[in-house]
């Protein structure tokens, strides 16, 4: 039984290292209160991206779309970006983020702790970047 428990958190402390990894990479916080800190302090919106590192069509689009070039430098200067494992980190920020399908990207307004805009699914950089746009946009008619 204690060696089952190991291979566990193991194979645990494993995937959520994966996540963390690609955070680093793109430069994405882990910690929702600290994004939504200095999303307040500067203005822009929390882009919450909720992923799995079971999930096939998260890594693609986190390989493809979020780390490529156009998408890295839009999200860097417009959002306050934040990658969450669904499962691992659950507890670490609000339940209504909670999503059954990934990767869902959320975006949210600082000021009122909810979502002015939703991305489900997996999109290709140029998908993306509108979906961004109409983020934004919704994020401006709230103010």
């Amino acid at each position: 039984m204690k060696i089952l428990l190991s291979l566990l958190l193991m194979f645990t402390l494993g995937l959520s290292a994966q996540i963390d990894e690609f955070a680093s990479e793109v430069n994405y916080l882990r910690d929702y209160k600290k994004a939504l800190q200095v999303a307040k302090e500067q203005n822009k919106l929390v882009m919450l991206v909720v992923v799995g590192d079971y999930c096939p069509w998260c890594k693609k689009f986190e390989r493809k779309t979020l780390n490529s070039k156009e998408i890295k430098t839009r999200v860097s200067s417009e959002f306050i970006p934040i990658i969450i494992d669904k499962e691992n980190d659950k507890g670490k920020y609000p339940d209504e983020f909670y999503s059954k399908m990934i990767p869902t990207v959320f975006f949210i307004n600082p000021n009122t702790n909810k979502s002015v805009f939703e991305s489900m699914g997996y999109l290709k950089p140029s998908e993306f970047s509108s979906k961004l746009d109409s983020a934004k946009a919704n994020f401006i008619k709230a103010k």
